[in-house]
């Protein structure tokens, strides 16, 4: 399997449309600033029903109705012996192993929501060593809803590298399991390049319906978001599939706070989470977004994925049907 190809911009377009970039998101960030995607080396694949034994939520646990499985699900049509990322090259994995782990010891407040807006490799990352560290449960909600593909525009395949290498502790159905949102940074990516006609656009978006609304929150007892992302220095918003969401919680007066994983890493967290998260309140501002961008649209040539099924991961064509960027909740062609 060949890495994923990726588009980028020249330094020229980039300093020429510098202004157009404005604001900085997750995806927006990945795609320009962060580390490349690491180097393919072989590797042996489960079958999708060991990864979802070790992801997947009890049917009973209450943000069970949130999680995904349609990348787990793309293990059955993949080889035992491929290709993936070699992602123990990304300095990421290692900052977002150390903030789960300090997060974890620390203990996570009742009243706190996280949603880990890393590349998928490492909000996996993040996520297992929080709940192996935290003596609480932890319910990590897997939001990774795209397919890999030979020509696939972003690598859905440094995500699954992510979820096999990191498990973690088995979730129960505790209704006091600290919900923790692991979200792939990539899913908005390149969105001002225009894919060429052989590249697979396998990019997504989450929807109002993908994460709790406020009441849901409130019942559960939520009373603050944590939006973790990669760097803070990169990154000055949500991003915009989050906007609408993350809007209906400010109106709601639950508190958001956007931090980073090496502000995580470094804080003395226990009992002093209301002195810490403080000075990153995190006021959202209503925008104007991609999403509601015909041009966005236009550049995906008919939407993410356009009117196919899913890929085939190794070629060969797809399987009829409406796809929208993995099946679930995106906005097909």
């Amino acid at each position: 399997m060949r890495k994923t190809t990726l588009l980028s911009l020249s330094a020229f377009a980039l300093a020429q449309a510098g202004c157009a970039f404005r604001p900085w998101t997750p995806s927006v960030a990945v795609a320009y600033w962060a580390e490349d995607v690491p180097t393919y080396r072989d590797a042996t694949i489960p079958r999708s029903s060991v990864i979802a034994a070790e992801w997947q939520l009890p049917l009973d646990n209450p943000w069970a109705r949130y999680q995904k499985q349609t990348l787990v699900a793309a293990l059955d049509g993949m080889p035992q012996r491929t290709k993936l990322p070699d992602i123990n090259e990304l300095g990421v994995i290692g900052d977002a192993i150390n903030a789960g782990n300090r997060v974890g010891r620390a203990g996570i407040p009742s009243d706190v929501m996280f949603v880990v807006d890393l590349r998928g490799a490492a909000s996996c990352a993040f996520g297992s060593s929080l709940s192996r560290a935290s003596q609480a449960p932890v319910s990590n909600v897997i939001t990774f809803n795209n397919w890999p593909a030979d020509e696939g525009l972003i690598p859905a395949e440094e995500t699954l590298a992510g979820m096999i290498a990191f498990s973690p502790k088995p979730a129960v159905a505790s209704t006091d399991a600290a919900p923790v949102f692991l979200l792939d940074s990539w899913r908005l990516a390149y969105r001002f390049d225009e894919p060429d006609e052989e590249t697979y656009d396998n990019r997504y978006v989450l929807g109002q319906a993908d994460l709790p609304d406020p009441e849901t929150l409130r019942t559960a007892g939520i009373a603050r978001v944590v939006y973790v992302v990669e760097d803070l220095d990169d990154t000055e918003t949500e991003e915009d599939d989050l906007h609408a969401t993350f809007g209906a919680y400010r109106d709601a007066g639950i508190e958001i706070f956007m931090v980073d994983v090496n502000m995580l890493g470094r804080e003395p967290l226990p009992e002093r989470w209301p002195m810490v998260l403080a000075p990153y309140h995190y006021h959202v501002i209503t925008r104007v977004t991609v999403l509601d961008s015909p041009i966005f649209y236009a550049r995906a040539h008919g939407g993410f994925g356009g009117a196919h099924g899913r890929p085939s991961v190794f070629g060969g064509g797809s399987t009829g049907g409406s796809h929208g960027g993995g099946g679930h909740g995106g906005y097909g062609g």
